[in-house]
């Protein structure tokens, strides 16, 4: 049955989260004939149901493309034809495939030197089953996510907040993986779920709406309630994980504005040993300051069951330049439930943790070692696009 609203007393009870801001982002050129925004019952564009975003566009463009923003239709046809995985709803055909892919795993890891037990770890901490390839939909010709820079590429992080990287690591060479629940990064613990936008979380999204406010229930225990109604903002010395979020109606486009997040996003003094640099893998917090970011977000209906979701990010102490990314949402005619999210760490992941940490220090300092090492190439290659971008300006 279709979701209409939200029942206001359990949405005025959950605290306000996230919300972003941005400029019109040129969309792909498209005929979207004479499409008529669906409207609620006291006249706000319709957004209400269940969504998804997985999109087999990248996030950043293959440096191959340069500045070119869509792929021909042979190459999307191409693209389409390489996809891994299964349509939705036939997940259930590949069990055996999952079976075997975990056999295989666990084959690889016991032929790794037993002196490196952490190794055997590393790449084998789930089983196929969270990676059950089902097929994202191919929603755009876009050859990247990211519209603006025009390279379709993440732009170059500032001296500042690499030289404070740097300072973190240098802190994290002398401990273990362990020492703390510091070192352990802000998802493990269950403070902050990775993406700074939702178009970064790859999870379905319930939307639901009633008169002065819009919420989005993003799993992972996310839950965003956006004030429509133009209420003042928080003043700026009360600062949260998810920041505070305002929004309002630009003719049938949902423009959301998020500023007030707190300066605990890039984890503390040192550097969790489970962590990397934002777009990399294990990027599970924004690596910036917090107090200066803001996101802005920008939702329109472009067709019955379709979402065009444009987020821009602007943290002058992370990055050179604001960046922007779009991508599509889908409406799931089935409308699945989305269930409580419980952290397991908070039962039993931690504990375990800090116990292993104490069980055998060296492997745990081995461990933090393997972890530095892997990240070493990415910060190298972030400090010489940056200075290549110095060097451009002529600084």
């Amino acid at each position: 049955m279709r979701k209409q609203q939200f029942v206001a007393a359990a949405a005025a009870a959950i605290v306000a989260m996230v919300g972003l801001g941005a400029a019109p982002v040129a969309a792909q050129a498209q005929e979207e004939g004479a499409y008529m925004v669906p409207h609620t019952s006291w006249g706000d564009p319709d957004f209400q149901g269940s969504w998804e975003n997985r999109s087999p566009t990248p996030l950043e463009r293959p440096v191959e493309f340069g500045t070119r923003e869509f792929l021909t239709e042979e190459e999307a046809a191409a693209r389409a034809a390489n996809r891994v995985g299964l349509p939705d709803g036939e997940e259930g055909i590949i069990a055996d495939d999952l079976v075997a892919a975990d056999v295989q795993r666990v084959e690889r890891s016991n032929s790794i030197d037993p002196d490196r037990p952490g190794q055997r770890i590393s790449g084998a901490e789930y089983n196929a089953f969270w990676n059950a390839p089902v097929s994202p939909r191919l929603a755009s010709r876009r050859t990247s996510q990211i519209v603006d820079p025009p390279d379709g590429r993440l732009p170059p992080y500032t001296r500042a907040i690499l030289d404070q990287w740097d300072t973190r690591e240098t802190a994290r060479a002398h401990r273990g993986e362990a020492d703390s629940w510091l070192d352990r990064n802000v998802m493990e613990r269950c403070i902050l779920r990775t993406g700074l936008a939702m178009g970064e979380m790859n999870v379905p999204k319930d939307i639901y709406q009633t008169p002065g406010q819009i919420v989005f229930d993003l799993q992972y225990g996310v839950v965003r309630i956006v004030p429509l109604d133009g209420r003042p903002r928080l003043g700026s010395d009360i600062t949260q994980w998810w920041g505070d979020s305002h929004g309002r109606w630009e003719d049938d486009t949902l423009v959301i504005e998020t500023t007030n997040f707190n300066n605990l996003q890039n984890g503390g003094p040192v550097m969790p040993s489970h962590g990397g640099i934002y777009g990399h893998n294990h990027a599970h917090y924004h690596m910036g300051t917090g107090e200066h970011l803001t996101i802005t977000e920008r939702l329109r209906r472009t067709g019955p069951d379709t979402i065009e979701y444009a987020y821009t990010i602007n943290d002058p102490s992370v990055y050179v330049r604001p960046w922007t990314a779009v991508n599509i949402w889908h409406l799931d005619p089935n409308e699945p439930d989305v269930y409580e999210y419980t952290c397991h760490e908070h039962n039993y992941g931690m504990v375990g943790l800090l116990k292993g940490g104490r069980a055998n220090e060296q492997i745990a300092m081995d461990e933090a070692a393997r972890e530095i090492n892997d990240r070493a190439p990415q910060i190298a290659a972030e400090w010489a696009e940056t200075e290549a971008w110095e060097a451009a300006q002529g600084r």
